[in-house]
């Protein structure tokens, strides 16, 4: 099964991706703001308006048989509407998704940090990813786990730290998926290698909210690559 993968778009949508059995959209898909001063928050029925109408008729345009996608944290519509089947596209809260034989797994969530949507606290996402079943091919994740592209700056210490999920990694190690895809931290694009799982965040943009990434192409079951999360920091 070939498979596009893209994440953090944040209503910025690229012209078109490569032709594929599968497109898989891991969150932060609509814009922060409209009108250059209404927050998304604010008015999340604009945001939805916005899915709908601009991005699921991109989805249907684009060359590929399924499309499935889940929300980020910028994402405030989701929480009006988490569960949803558009053309092509399924919309997926902590629940699976059957094609072809592969089964997906797709969850919203991320670590609690100010005030967005889909955030939790650490002891409450646990029960969340313990819902994730063992016979799960893919996981779709926002964030991503622990460790693995997720080194930012600390700014009260002038160091770095590990900012993303060890709940996530720790169910991951139980599930042992072939594919997690996730994104949410931006400069964390990339491919990297737990075990018998292969990771890759697929951001679409940088930390400064620039679309420089390339779409993220793979085929299920393909030999997993490592590249140490040193080795991408270097090369950007």
């Amino acid at each position: 099964m070939k498979i596009c993968a893209i994440s953090d778009l944040h209503g910025q949508i690229p012209k078109s991706i490569p032709e594929c059995d599968l497109l898989i959209v891991a969150g932060d898909i609509c814009p922060d703001r409209f009108e250059g001063r209404l927050t998304a928050k604010k008015v999340p029925e604009r945001q939805l308006n916005w899915f709908r109408n601009v991005f699921v008729p991109w989805v249907d345009a684009q060359p590929c048989e399924f499309a499935v996608s889940t929300w980020g944290n910028h994402d405030w519509c989701g929480q009006l509407e988490r569960n949803a089947e558009y053309g092509k596209l399924s919309v997926v809260s902590d629940a699976p998704v059957m094609l072809n034989g592969v089964k997906l797994w797709l969850t919203p969530w991320s670590n609690q940090f100010f005030d967005w949507a889909f955030m939790k606290q650490h002891e409450d996402l646990e029960p969340i990813y313990a819902q994730i079943p063992e016979d799960v091919d893919i996981l779709v994740s926002h964030q991503p786990p622990y460790g693995y592209g997720d080194l930012y700056d600390n700014i009260g210490n002038g160091k770095k730290d590990h900012v993303a999920s060890q709940e996530l990694l720790y169910h991951i190690e139980r599930v042992r998926p072939s594919i997690v895809v996730c994104g949410h931290l931006h400069g964390g694009y990339g491919k990297y290698q737990h075990g018998e799982t292969t990771i890759y965040n697929v951001s679409l943009l940088n930390d400064a909210y620039q679309m420089t990434h390339p779409i993220t192409e793979f085929e299920l079951g393909e030999p997993p690559q490592v590249i140490p999360w040193e080795v991408l920091r270097a090369q950007r």
